[in-house]
């Protein structure tokens, strides 16, 4: 199949970025599709996507990204997004995760409907489930390859949110690093919108394209990547559940938990362009580049 692709403004205010690009890759795979499918997951020595531009609202995206037509074919027969294939360690991650949302949302006795948008592989709705022990459990996945894990949790497994039952509502509607990977934003958002209950919440993490990371590796960030048609700021983040009424309840740094040997070979590839070999050892918990949110829907408590 043949990739097609969007020109597109800033998904936030609708505006036209500023003319010159902000983030440029190692290749910029233009249309390529050779490229494109090479490089749309993993990490690699050099850094390719789609340069990154900025808009006056303050807003980093792509000008041209693939179509939604392409996007379900890239994305359709990826593996897992276990960055570093440690399953442990993803939990211990999500774990992290979960206990920011638990501040907030403390009624574990409660029937909550929960829905999980990019639900990869379960783990976030395992712990749910443990958690949240009277509540039922939704998912949204499009990558078939996840689904057998995935009804190890739950039933209502659907591909798009267009699946779901028109008349369902949802008290807690989760993603976790999916939110930058939508390139529809505000159309996508307001369907999600459609689907949360009156006083309902959205959690989400993020890559944060302020943080310190993005400063010190430069365009070599490992998180400017093809499959991420924007990245969010603590500001532009609010700025856009605004739009929508939504009151902050938090925006916290949040923690991941890695291998010392998986971050080295990172660091080396992402700032040397070298492979190297250095033994997992023991792992740590880090706030690296990420936050997580947590917003109400209509400002009502």
């Amino acid at each position: 199949m043949k990739i097609s692709f969007d020109e597109r403004n800033c998904p936030i205010c609708k505006n036209p970025a500023l003319d010159m690009s902000e983030i440029n890759p190692d290749i910029d795979p233009g249309s390529d599709e050779k490229i494109i499918k090479k490089y749309w997951a993993g990490f690699y020595k050099d850094n390719v996507f789609f340069p990154y531009y900025r808009c006056n609202c303050g807003f980093l995206f792509n000008r041209k990204f693939p179509n939604q037509e392409s996007l379900q074919m890239l994305y359709s027969d990826e593996k897992d997004n276990v960055i570093h294939g440690d399953l442990e360690l993803d939990l211990k991650t999500k774990k992290y995760y979960l206990k920011q949302l638990n501040f907030s949302v403390t009624d574990y006795e409660r029937k909550y409907n929960i829905l999980e948008i990019g639900a990869d592989n379960g783990n976030f709705l395992k712990l749910l489930k443990k958690i949240y022990k009277n509540s039922d459990l939704y998912a949204i996945e499009p990558n078939r390859n996840m689904r057998k894990d995935l009804g190890e949790v739950t039933n209502n497994i659907f591909g798009s949110i267009d699946e779901i039952n028109k008349t369902q509502k949802f008290d807690i509607i989760i993603g976790i690093h999916v939110f930058d990977h939508i390139p529809n934003l505000n159309e996508y958002f307001t369907k999600l919108n459609e689907k949360l209950s009156p006083s309902g919440f959205v959690f989400g993490v993020v890559h944060d394209e302020k943080s310190l990371m993005p400063q010190i590796f430069k365009h070599r960030w490992p998180i400017y990547r093809l499959q991420h048609p924007h990245l969010f700021n603590h500001i532009s983040l609010n700025n856009f559940f605004l739009k929508y009424d939504f009151k902050k309840i938090f925006i916290k740094r949040t923690k991941n938990f890695f291998n010392i040997g998986y971050l080295v070979n990172q660091l080396f590839l992402s700032l040397f362009r070298l492979r190297v070999r250095v033994p997992n050892l023991f792992s740590v918990g880090l706030k690296l580049g990420n936050f997580c949110f947590l917003y109400k829907k209509n400002n009502k408590f």
